[in-house]
């Protein structure tokens, strides 16, 4: 090892004024010059970035970019030289703890805290969440060079996270306070904290490896590589008899709205036996024991325990007597998911998939209490399973848009907090934020991307969630308040949406009804004339004129009716009457038949209206083939060509399924109001079966507007649905259909 020359300190142990180990003075002039660039490069680019950010926002949330834009330009000097100060004053506080003073102006008046707990929190909460990420990666070169400190100062100042300068809370905490002098609100102040985090922050690794080279070339333990293991550290837990607790399953009493006998319930108890039998499965459910058994199986890196009769548990084993255990009442942690939740309001969340509720209360546990094993009670470790269980349900749905998952998960921490102080949200169907979250993911199947975030459904969902975020604290009424006025607002939606759907409905059918009765009118008209030769007069008469008859008669009274069976009788009476007739009996037969034919073909052709010049010369030109047929001559004729068989139906990329596949049968079946997805990705489209015509023979679909998106023939549909083009939407609880998932998913697991 190099020679490392001792640095005495002066006047009883202290430091002079201004005076640092000289390697801790390279230290800080190196970090105080790079973090410097670093925020001069951030100050630089923040213009840029914000005006970037602010393009994607609504009116209302871009003046907060703007607001920042401007007082980072008006007070950009200040806040170089005030963040460089503030890492100067870090450094020479190295090992010393706060002065009294400060510490008790740290503190929060019991009666001021209403005035200033959501700020200050908010900002805390960030910054925590930041030197958490900021850590990630780091925490060995740290702790290396929190050891080196300790050693440059010979152990008379013991280095801890408060008093280590290249802490990532510390030197967050610096730039915080230079934001006290921006005139910003809370969010725009926070904006403004990421961007630091993004640009300055995410440097943190290599600035403490930098500093522990720095260190190393001066002489300072050059050899060490990673941080001397000690004995374990025996200490009391931090309630060791934990206020409130009792064994799973019992019901206590919790003050601040924790309602007693909340664990007592006995849906809650059977997920709790499901849990507890699959614990011995190689950890593929969440570790935790559950009532009546120690935890039997691996649990995730979270370093966190359970307690199970008074015992701290972690990876199924008891921890060692001396361990150092700071056990969390369901209060403690009720609090510390408020915390979390605060988090939400203050920074943009994680992803939907990226949620480790665990991992972040360990790290904010850690972050605050230092690196004791946090350990839960038995019945809240199960509550964290069993909500983690039912939130990857819910987003992997296919039937909610990512945007909407990404809008739901991030309900999962107030969920969580609801499930811990009431554990019949679990059986009770009628629980309000049970109700409140289906009828959001309700509405969320029904919103298109395509239609954009500014989209009204879209904002109040998104206003709804943010609800909770904000206001969510102990007082579950706000559930039923929000679930009341969003209920208001879908209601007047829906009832808006199928009196259009009604109408739709209403012009399809007559369309189709329309479109039915030409198809017949036509069939019945060809399979008469089909192959016959008959005069010109005739095929114009029955083409043009009494077609449109029958037509009318089919749309009124049906093909079943009185009239139908006499207008159709006149079209074998005509052709009849054109025939070559020889014999006397037949042609007395025709010459009585004539005028009556001809006297019902005008008067059917009135009651449509038909151009009166064309009728009379239709039917002068039918008296004269008449009576030319009764001199006993013939007349030119014209050969009606037999109507060509249709081809197969197919389509033109594929064979359509047959009648009786069974997507062609589920596709018949649909009933309107039945959502599909058509198409994937950023093309997928969401639309409502708004009508089915004769038995899937046309199934007409809309978007929530109303406006006509596509049409489908039974066949064409199950093609697509079997080949999953297109997805049927489930829109019914989706809680429940979750927690059925859940129950169905631990019970097949633990049969098998």
């Amino acid at each position: 090892m190099a020679k490392v020359t001792r640095l005495k300190p002066v006047d009883g142990g202290k430091q002079p004024a201004r005076g640092l180990p000289r390697p801790l003075e390279q230290v800080r002039l190196h970090v105080r010059g790079r973090v410097g660039e670093l925020l001069s490069d951030m100050l630089d680019g923040a213009d840029d970035t914000l005006f970037d950010l602010a393009e994607k926002e609504t009116d209302s949330e871009r003046d907060r970019y703007f607001d920042a834009m401007r007082e980072l330009r008006i007070q950009r000097a200040g806040i170089e030289a005030g963040f460089r100060q503030a890492v100067d004053n870090l450094f020479q506080s190295t090992g010393r703890e706060p002065e009294e003073a400060e510490r008790v102006s740290d503190r929060v008046d019991a009666e001021n805290l209403s005035l200033v707990k959501h700020d200050e929190l908010e900002i805390s909460v960030a910054l925590d969440n930041l030197a958490r990420r900021s850590r990630r990666g780091c925490d060995e070169a740290l702790g290396v060079f929190r050891h080196r400190l300790e050693y440059l100062f010979e152990g008379q100042h013991p280095i801890t996270d408060k008093t280590n300068p290249l802490e990532p809370r510390n030197l967050a905490a610096c730039f915080a306070g230079c934001l006290e002098r921006l005139q910003l609100d809370i969010r725009a102040r926070l904006i403004v904290l990421k961007l630091f985090e993004r640009v300055v922050m995410d440097e943190t690794g290599a600035l403490v490896t930098e500093a522990n080279q720095i260190l190393a070339d001066a002489g300072v333990l050059p050899d060490l590589k990673s941080v001397p293991v000690g004995r374990p550290r025996v200490t009391g837990t931090r309630s060791s008899s934990v206020e409130g607790a009792s064994p799973a399953g019992e019901s206590r009493p919790v003050e601040g709205g924790m309602p007693q006998g909340a664990g007592n319930d006995q849906m809650f108890g059977l997920l709790q036996e499901l849990l507890t039998t699959l614990r011995g499965l190689g950890g593929a459910v969440p570790a935790g024991p559950a009532a009546g058994a120690p935890p039997a199986g691996p649990a995730p890196s979270s370093g966190m325990a359970v307690m199970h009769n008074g015992v701290p548990y972690m990876d199924g084993a008891p921890l060692a007597a001396d361990a150092r255990v700071e056990s969390l009442s369901s209060r403690d942690l009720f609090g510390m998911l408020t915390r979390l939740q605060r988090l939400e309001q203050a920074l943009e969340g994680p992803e939907h998939g990226e949620r480790n509720v665990r991992e972040e209360l360990s790290d904010l546990l850690d972050s605050e209490h230092g690196e004791a094993i946090h350990a839960l009670e038995q019945a809240d470790d199960d509550v964290i399973n069993l909500v983690s269980m039912l939130f990857d349900f819910i987003l992997d749905d296919d039937g909610l848009p990512s945007e909407i998952k990404a809008l739901i998960g991030r309900l999962q921490i107030p969920l969580l907090k609801v499930a811990i102080a009431d554990k019949t949200f679990f059986s009770n169907e009628s629980h309000d934020a049970r109700l409140l979250l289906n009828t959001l993911a309700r509405a969320g199947s029904q919103w298109d991307p395509q239609q954009g975030r500014d989209d009204e459904l879209f904002q109040r969902i998104d206003a709804a969630v943010h609800a909770i975020i904000d206001d969510y604290d102990e007082d579950a009424d706000l559930f039923r308040a929000l679930l009341d006025d969003f209920e208001g607002y879908f209601s007047a939606q829906h009832a808006r949406a199928e009196r259009v759907a009604e109408r739709v409905r209403e012009a399809e059918e007559g369309k189709a009804r329309a479109e039915l009765a030409g198809e017949a009118v036509q069939a019945y008209i060809d399979a008469r004339l089909a192959g016959r030769a008959v005069p010109d007069v005739v095929v114009r008469l029955l083409r043009q004129g009494w077609q449109q008859v029958l037509y009318l008669t089919w749309l009124r009274d049906g093909e079943g009716s009185d009239t139908w069976r006499r207008q159709a009788k006149v079209v074998d009476a005509l052709i009849w009457s054109v025939l070559p007739h020889r014999d006397q009996a037949t042609l007395e037969k025709l010459r009585d038949l004539s005028p009556k034919l001809r006297r019902a073909l005008e008067h059917g052709l009135e009651s449509i209206e038909y151009d009166a010049a064309e009728r009379r010369a239709l039917l002068d030109d039918l008296a004269r083939v008449h009576e030319t047929l009764l001199e006993g001559l013939d007349t030119e004729r014209v050969t009606v060509p037999k109507a060509p068989e249709p081809a197969p139906e197919q389509d033109a990329a594929r064979a359509l399924l047959p009648d009786d596949h069974d997507e062609v049968r589920r596709a018949r079946q649909l009933r309107a109001g039945q959502w599909l997805e058509l198409g994937e990705g950023e093309d997928a489209q969401r639309v409502k079966l708004a009508a089915n015509l004769r038995d899937g023979a046309k199934l007409v679909f809309i978007n929530r507007r109303g406006i006509k998106v596509r049409e489908y023939e039974a066949r064409e549909l199950g093609t697509a649905l079997e080949a999953g083009e297109v997805r049927l939407i489930e829109d019914g609880a989706l809680f429940d259909r979750a927690l059925e998932a859940v129950i169905g998913d631990l019970r097949r697991r633990h049969d098998g």
